[in-house]
């Protein structure tokens, strides 16, 4: 095992050995280059999610991957990721997204309904967004409080 490769320009320098490429994924585009449209790839990015939701570019790189590889109910559940995580905020991009995602939302029965949010967003408890491909869906159905503030000492205690 070779733990160091020599660089031929100047045997002197001795770099470590960079792992291959099957490693990374290309993060300063948009569009997954064409040798990476693979589901294995939607499963790569959606773990990825899983682990730092807030990374707005790996929810974007998701959806245009799925879109290209032509699977609507993925792309769907994808945009799904991405409006619970801008919650309230990102109008503009939900926006956008409800308009170019429309058919595919509309099969899973979540186009109306999710224009109807374009204003506050969803939540991820929201058991109507739960998809078998949306990574970051909690659903609850019923109330979601599950404490309340007791008005006496012993009202808790039974």
């Amino acid at each position: 095992m070779i733990l160091f490769i020599a660089d031929k320009g100047r045997p002197e320098r001795i770099r470590h050995p960079a792992p291959p490429a099957v490693f990374g994924l290309p993060v300063r585009t948009l569009g997954i280059a064409s040798h990476w449209c693979t589901p294995a790839t939607g499963t790569l990015l959606a773990a990825e999610i899983g682990r730092k939701p807030t990374n707005l570019h790996l929810h974007v790189q998701r959806i245009s991957l799925w879109r290209s590889l032509g699977d609507e109910a993925r792309a769907a559940a994808a945009v799904i990721d991405l409006w619970i995580v801008l919650g309230p905020h990102g109008s503009g991009l939900r926006t956008h997204m409800l308009h170019d995602h429309y058919a595919a939302l509309e099969e899973q029965d979540l186009g109306i309904y999710l224009s109807e949010r374009l204003d506050d967003g969803i939540r991820r408890h929201d058991p109507r967004i739960a998809l078998p491909d949306v990574v970051l869906a909690r659903p609850v159905d019923g109330d979601i409080c599950f404490l309340r503030v007791a008005t006496s000492p012993h009202e808790g205690i039974r």
